[in-house]
């Protein structure tokens, strides 16, 4: 059970971001790159916290399951 979730977070962590990068951007406009660059950090860590949300779930749900089953 626990095995599906690692893969889950190691896909999640694993997928690049499809916001904009820097090289997108005219050179001369520096807050649209900064914004892009803001924008690509801002998804890829949200990403990241759902997936850490989905193992803290998938392991709670696993040890309370084994706690029940084993009585």
């Amino acid at each position: 059970m626990a095995l599906p979730a690692l893969l889950l977070l190691a896909a999640v962590a694993s997928i690049e971001s499809t916001a904009a990068v820097p090289g997108d951007t005219p050179p001369g406009n520096v807050v649209a790159q900064r914004s892009a660059v803001e924008k690509a950090s801002r998804s890829r860590y949200r990403d990241l916290e759902v997936a850490s949300l989905v193992v803290i779930l998938v392991a709670g749900g696993a040890a309370i399951w084994w706690t029940f089953r084993r009585k």
